[in-house]
């Protein structure tokens, strides 16, 4: 089993959001303001951290809460590291009857948990909490999850190996909302990120890391982000989770909120990200071979012989009964 000795120190998150950071006491988190996602749908509620160095073998837990009542959060989620039970935070995690799953990966300083399928009474604020033996830290800024009405079911999309497809990712785009800053897919199962899209200088949106695969034909700022995979194989078929991230209008700033020994410690930009799910099907293309040419042929001519064999049946008791009749 890797030790977590050290392994959170550095910045190596498995997915590079801008959302707001937060820097106090060697500690930084980061993660988005605002989410929405759509009713019977999954959504991704992101945490990202990292924590001082240390020497010591880290044992701790992260946990998630909602309804933040000061006196009686409710919690939603934990897990615990190191463990051999149900709830460990060192693989993707679910306890039994559960929506709530750990997503993250702590060796990068994931935290992230997601929850399918949604229910519109999830539409709440949901702050997370790391304990580790060194110490403790927790969102200041919680993330607010909306739930929207659902517009018939989670899109469907079929390709064929080898070629293309097309997966939907249309939101309701807000005036609030005016500058995308990135446009991300997640494969589902098991969960991990394909690509990011950053706008570019010229106007266009670029994939990082030269991805090919990948090609952004909508356009994220006018409410869709609908990107095409090319050169498919049946290994594509999943569930995939779009999620794009907006800077928020200029005069919001949530450290108002905050206590003031902790407000110059909060950093924008502050973040709404919109997530849409798809499921993609890709089906095993048929090769035509010498062999399978036969086979048609074959197949066309069965039916042709068992209508003949048929016909001279028919004709065969017409006869008959025609000789008897001329003899009687």
């Amino acid at each position: 089993m890797w030790s977590l000795r050290g392994c959170l120190c550095t910045v190596l998150l498995s997915v590079s959001v801008h959302g707001y950071n937060i820097s106090a006491a060697g500690w930084t988190i980061s993660g988005a303001d605002e989410v929405s996602a759509v009713e019977g749908a999954s959504a991704v509620l992101p945490c990202r951290f990292t924590h001082p160095p240390t020497d010591r073998n880290l044992t701790g837990s992260v946990l998630w809460h909602n309804k933040l009542l000061p006196e009686s959060p409710n919690l939603v989620f934990n897990c615990t590291y190191p463990s051999h039970g149900p709830f460990r935070c060192d693989e993707v995690t679910q306890a039994a009857g559960s929506r709530f799953k750990f997503v993250g990966n702590l060796r990068e300083g994931d935290a992230s948990i997601m929850v399918e399928p949604l229910r519109r009474e999830d539409s709440d604020k949901y702050r997370y909490r790391v304990d580790l033996n060194i110490d403790s830290f927790q969102s200041v800024i919680p993330t607010e999850l909306t739930v929207e009405d659902l517009d018939g079911d989670v899109s469907v999309v079929n390709g064929t190996e080898g070629g293309s497809a097309t997966l939907p990712c249309v939101y309701r785009q807000s005036p609030h909302y005016p500058r995308a800053l990135t446009v991300t897919w997640m494969r589902k199962d098991p969960y991990r990120h394909i690509v990011t899209f950053r706008p570019q200088a010229d106007g266009s949106w670029a994939a990082e890391n030269g991805a090919t695969r990948f090609e952004l034909v909508g356009d994220p700022e006018l409410g869709n982000a609908s990107t095409r995979i090319n050169q498919l194989n049946v290994e594509d078929s999943d569930g995939y989770l779009c999620l794009v991230e907006f800077n928020k209008e200029i005069n919001y700033d949530p450290r108002g909120y905050i206590h003031e020994p902790l407000r110059s410690s909060v950093h924008p930009p502050y973040t709404h990200q919109y997530q849409r799910e798809v499921q993609l099907q890709v089906q095993l293309r048929v090769r035509i071979t010498p062999a399978t040419q036969s086979y048609k042929v074959l197949i066309l001519w069965i039916p042709l012989g068992l209508k003949t064999i048929v016909l001279l049946v028919m004709c065969v008791i017409f006869y008959r009964d025609k000789l008897s009749k001329r003899e009687d």
